[in-house]
């Protein structure tokens, strides 16, 4: 008997078996099975941060049709917080971040900022947006959607960058 710490092995010679050199004959065969990310309980990872960043590059964040969708979720979490910069301030814009159940088009889900973040103020000043204060609009489900939804006048807006919190 081998004994190490605590921990006892019983060895038996018997429970060994030889394989000749060169051989390729596998003694026991492994049973078949499968690893699949369904089997993750991401709550195990508990308080954990990720960041979504999303950025309408250039010119494009002066056409409404370039907001919409930017991330698919993936696991069961609560978004945190929603930051907001933009290059160039439009005439009157302003963004909410929108999330999306089962097959709400756009424009129909629920709001995740209390208020919109207006993209006619300052440039290059990072807002931090008001989260809701209903929690249903802030926590996600796998399979949900987060956009982004645009209002008013986008005219001149450049380079609208958004990065959301979230924590698992």
């Amino acid at each position: 008997m081998l004994h190490n710490n605590d921990l006892k092995f019983d060895i038996k010679e018997k429970d060994f078996k030889e394989i000749p050199v060169g051989s390729f004959d596998i003694p026991e065969q492994l049973n078949e099975h499968f690893h699949t990310t369904d089997r993750i309980d991401f709550r195990d990872i508990f308080k954990k941060k990720l960041y979504i960043h999303h950025t309408i590059v250039g010119a494009d964040a002066a056409t409404a049709g370039n907001y919409g969708v930017f991330w698919i979720v993936p696991f069961e979490c609560t978004v945190t917080e929603v930051r907001e910069v933009h290059q160039t301030a439009s005439t009157s814009g302003t963004l909410n971040i929108e999330k999306l159940t089962g097959t709400q088009a756009l424009d129909n889900g629920v709001s995740v900022l209390a208020s919109t973040i207006s993209l006619s103020a300052t440039a290059n000043t990072v807002v931090t947006g008001t989260l809701s204060a209903t929690p249903a609009n802030v926590q996600l489900s796998r399979g949900n959607r987060l956009a982004m939804l645009d209002a008013g006048t986008l005219t001149s807006g450049a380079n609208v960058s958004v990065v959301i919190e979230i924590t698992f």
